[in-house]
């Protein structure tokens, strides 16, 4: 059993070819692969490495304009290379925010930051982050790897 594709998906005010461009840049300067690379059907494949915090992801980039709007949707989907990896510990996670904000940044977007809320900590036995369930001494979430504590 190998760990699922994380997909996440975000919208951009701006033409699919602005976005497409934003795209290619970006990957290019984190240093991630490029496999294959189709404009016309919106497809990008790519390949991250393998470093001492990773084994490394293969994914894939779907780019859609929308219908009679000027708005383009972006869809990132990363598994890890390694076939037996049962958990990624959020790398995949982390990899897809990682080129979200280097897109973000070639597109000019400002993303505003969520708004710190004070709460009391929590004794539930759940992630705040992905609401999976926890261990009460987890320091980590084992299903996003968001740190609990």
């Amino acid at each position: 059993m190998a760990a699922k594709k994380r997909e996440e998906v975000r919208s951009y005010q701006k033409s699919f070819s602005e976005v497409f461009s934003a795209i290619t840049k970006a990957l290019e300067d984190l240093k991630i692969g490029i496999v294959s690379k189709n404009e016309k059907e919106g497809i990008i494949n790519i390949s991250t490495g393998f470093t001492i915090f990773s084994t490394g992801g293969e994914g894939i980039i779907e780019v859609k304009s929308v219908p009679d709007t000027n708005e383009t949707t972006v869809a990132i989907g990363i598994k890890p290379k390694v076939k037996t990896l049962l958990i990624d510990w959020g790398q995949a996670s982390r990899e897809t925010k990682r080129i979200f904000s280097k897109i973000e940044e070639y597109l000019g977007v400002v993303v505003a930051a969520p708004a710190l809320e004070k709460t009391e900590p929590s004794t539930s036995n759940t992630c705040p982050s992905c609401s999976k369930p926890v261990g009460a001494a987890d320091k980590f979430c084992q299903n996003c790897g968001a740190k609990l504590k």
